[in-house]
């Protein structure tokens, strides 16, 4: 926690311009430092990491009822967006060394129903990207990455929330970064900005 003359220097101007709500000038500029720091295309702020995921598995389109593959060693939220939007969650098994999707074990899951693949990164972890995409690609799967416990971590000098279709970040107060509370959904897709935000 900052020091509170700080925290209050900080939001002055919040009462000076009496904007509260979503896209006032903090909002914009939070923005523009997180994609600049998480080396993003695009970013979206949101409320809290669960309806990050939730609103990107919607905006991916997904038939109701198509299976998502996902891993269970992950915040029950990540599951309940899945089935919030009709969808049915495909547990895959973990790798014992890193705690993330064990990659080895996805084809083996996927089905004509099969549409995406949310995998988890865990404790800092970065899943095996190259081996999803080379998946993802094979079977034409979309991949949401929670990257909720890797803000700031890079991967071959690429931000990892430049992964996948799309990457979501959760900044609830037990994050490494945190804004009390909060979130956000990164993207390559301009096409995705107006499904997303």
């Amino acid at each position: 926690m900052p020091e509170l003359d700080e925290y209050i220097d900080e939001i002055k101007d919040i009462w000076d311009t009496h904007w509260l709500t979503n896209m006032g000038v903090k909002h914009q500029k939070l923005q523009e430092e997180l994609k600049e720091y998480l080396k993003v295309n695009e970013i979206d702020l949101f409320t809290n990491g669960h309806m990050a995921i939730e609103l990107s598995l919607q905006a991916m389109n997904l038939p109701r009822g198509s299976e998502v593959i996902t891993t269970p060693f992950t915040f029950a939220s990540t599951t309940h967006a899945i089935v919030r939007n009709g969808l049915e969650p495909v547990f895959c098994d973990i790798n014992p060394q890193d705690f993330t999707i064990d990659v080895s074990k996805i084809e083996a899951l996927i089905t004509d129903k099969t549409t995406a693949i949310v995998p988890v990164h865990v404790y800092g972890n970065v899943c095996n990207v190259e081996a999803i995409e080379e998946i993802a690609q094979k079977y034409g799967l979309k991949v949401i990455y929670d990257a909720a416990h890797t803000f700031g971590v890079k991967y071959k000098d690429r931000g990892i929330g430049s992964y996948g279709d799309i990457s979501c970040y959760s900044f609830h107060a037990t994050k490494v970064f945190h804004t009390i509370e909060g979130g956000a959904v990164c993207f390559k897709d301009e096409k995705l900005k107006e499904l997303i935000g």
